[in-house]
Formats: C-alpha cells, sequence, structure tokens
C-alpha cells in the first residue's frame, strides 16, 4: 500500500482570490463605457416605445416604424460595435478560387 495519509479526501480547498477589502473597495469599472450605454440605450428603448406605444401614437404603422427602427439599431450595435468590442467576436466572409462563400466566425 502506499503512503497516503498525508492526503486527506475531506480537507476543504482554499480557493484565494484576493484580500476581501481589496476587492470590496475595487471600483466596478466598465471597460468601454460608451459601448455599454449604446447597447442597453436602443434595447430599452424598443421595450418602453412597445410598452408606451398607445400614449405615444394612435398610429400603428407609427409605432410599428419606430420600434423597428429601435430594435434594427440594438442589432447593428451588437453585431458590428458591441460583439467586437466587449466580447472579442469576429467573423467575415471570404470567396474562394472556385467562387464558394465562406463565412468564418
Amino acid at each position: 500500500m502506499a503512503d497516503t495519509d498525508h492526503l486527506d479526501a475531506t480537507e476543504d480547498v482554499a480557493l484565494n482570490f484576493g484580500d476581501e477589502d481589496e476587492i470590496l473597495n475595487r471600483k466596478k469599472k466598465f471597460r468601454n463605457p460608451v459601448v455599454t450605454a449604446f447597447h442597453l440605450l436602443f434595447r430599452v428603448a424598443a421595450i418602453i416605445a412597445y410598452l408606451l406605444c398607445g400614449w405615444l401614437s394612435d398610429s400603428f404603422i407609427t409605432n410599428f416604424v419606430v420600434i423597428v427602427l429601435l430594435l434594427s439599431f440594438d442589432f447593428w450595435t451588437v453585431k458590428n460595435v458591441t460583439g467586437r468590442l466587449l466580447v472579442g467576436l469576429r467573423w467575415w466572409n471570404y470567396v474562394d478560387e472556385d467562387g464558394n462563400s465562406h463565412w468564418v466566425f
């Protein structure tokens, strides 16, 4: 039998994430605050416009166009700006010699 007395299977593992005071006193900073604001702005504006569309206008078409535009801005922002700057997503398309289109993510 091997000598395993020094290994205790019931021993707790302590994880050290730094000094607790340092963690509590550290200011939470956004990496890109302007990008984060626009990420939330269009989405929240579309939800608020949807919830208040009856009070803002009686025209269904006007409400529909405003909400679709806000959601389109949100989609463009997430796809082109937020995804790249906050998350690091990259994607592109290239065409090979045979004329086939390839998407790279």
